[in-house]
């Protein structure tokens, strides 16, 4: 790409094009590889025998290696340009898929999605970094929803058409085809992509500047306020989302492994919707003289309170009550949003990486915890159904601790950006 085509230069339609499209065409593939083990863990169960807490491991190695990327690569973002940054972790990606697919054990198997994780670690925030560069503040917000709702089609994906696949290719064979998406995902981020104003000059030692970089960040009022929200309310769903609920419709409502990637493909879509709309109020909601922090609030006790009635089927059928909670799963974006603009352009990738640790970190958590809860559940003698319930209670219980612990803690109005 020619650097006359330079993000300023070019009118909204190709800025979409050349800037938005590239990243949305990785996150939707890092997406799908993050929902797929939903419709992958029987298959996987089968082969290798996994229990639900190994199935808990297994599938949270993503997150793991993923949210061990987020500090280096916050000070990476503002030192290099996010194309350059994303392609040649995508390689990682690439391998990790060969890896998943020739697997003979559990080791094999969650190094190659501990490599994964690593290798589409900057596929969100290399677009937020791209996006605070290229587009104005206002915008900020209403694009990070679109990228979350390429995602949410990217679970989408990870549903139906797989289970459709699997007899076809088997489990290796879609991590086979995923490599090779991958693959031509990096092409199109190095084709299309222009070039990017270049960082300010940095002299200071790479991991010196990260450490103090990452302190600046955790250390800031508004980080800690989004700690239990993004560890519990954001980084459980994705938990749930990329594992759990898979499990929940097969065994809590009895469905068939093919009604089960139905009734999860109906949710990606719902997911898929919400943030689209988000996208569109998200400006809309700041001419209303809404703050940030009021739709966290808001969009949080909405989300606890449509949790409780999934848990519950308080709607009479588990996918109808299930949908009304990922509905208000919608205000995840805007948590990205307001850590974001906590701080100036030179600290833009080190904050959006700061609170995408936390989230990942959460969703290992919570990914392997309620695996444990269940398998602990069972070993006292309860039926797995139950187990998964008391797991998806604790769910909500963390959810309104993090809601509290938002709403509670004051906002430092003094606090100076780093």
């Amino acid at each position: 790409m020619s650097a006359l085509n330079t993000p300023n230069s070019l009118d909204g339609r190709y800025r979409i094009l050349h800037v938005v499209l590239p990243f949305a065409i990785a996150y939707l593939l890092s997406y799908i590889m993050r929902s797929v083990n939903a419709v992958l863990s029987g298959p996987l169960t089968q082969e290798f025998g996994l229990s639900a807490s190994e199935l808990g491991l297994l599938s949270g190695a993503y997150f793991l290696t993923f949210a061990a990327m987020q500090i280096p690569l916050g000070a990476l973002l503002d030192r290099r340009e996010p194309k350059h940054v994303e392609a040649g972790l995508l390689v990682l990606a690439v391998v990790g898929c060969l890896i998943s697919a020739l697997a003979t054990n559990f080791f094999w198997l969650w190094v190659g999605r501990g490599l994964i994780g690593i290798g589409v670690s900057a596929c969100l925030m290399a677009a937020y970094k791209a996006y605070r560069l290229c587009f104005p503040a206002e915008r900020q917000s209403s694009l990070a929803s679109l990228m979350l709702m390429v995602g949410s089609f990217g679970a989408l994906i990870a549903t139906v058409p797989v289970e459709f696949a699997l007899p076809v290719i088997g489990w290796r064979g879609i991590f086979f085809t995923a490599g090779a998406l991958f693959v031509l995902s990096t092409l199109v981020l190095l084709w299309l992509l222009p070039e990017m104003p270049a960082p300010a000059p940095n002299n200071k030692p790479f991991w010196s500047d990260t450490w103090s970089g990452a302190k600046a960040a955790f250390t800031h009022r508004e980080i800690q306020r989004l700690i239990p929200y993004a560890v519990f309310t954001h980084g459980g769903f994705l938990a749930i989302q990329g594992l759990w609920m898979g499990p929940w419709f097969r065994v809590v409502d009895g469905q068939t492994s093919h009604e089960a990637a139905f009734s999860l493909l109906i949710l990606g879509v719902v997911v898929m919707f919400s943030h689209m709309g988000m996208s569109v109020l998200g400006t809309r909601f700041k001419e209303f003289g809404w703050s940030l922090d009021r739709i966290i609030v808001i969009g949080c006790a909405a989300m606890l309170t449509l949790s409780i009635g999934g848990v519950f089927n308080l709607w009479g059928n588990s996918v109808v009550s299930w949908s009304f909670m990922v509905i208000a799963t919608s205000i995840t974006a805007v948590g990205y949003a307001k850590a974001t603009l906590a701080f100036p352009v030179s600290m833009a990738g080190r904050a959006s990486t700061a609170i995408n640790f936390i989230v990942f970190v959460g969703a290992f958590g919570m990914q392997w915890g309620l695996g444990l809860l269940v398998d602990i559940a069972v070993g006292l003698g309860l039926q797995t159904a139950e187990g998964l319930r008391i797991a998806f209670m604790f769910w909500c219980a963390a959810q309104a601790f993090a809601l509290l612990w938002f709403w509670r803690l004051p906002v430092q109005e003094n606090q100076s950006k780093p």
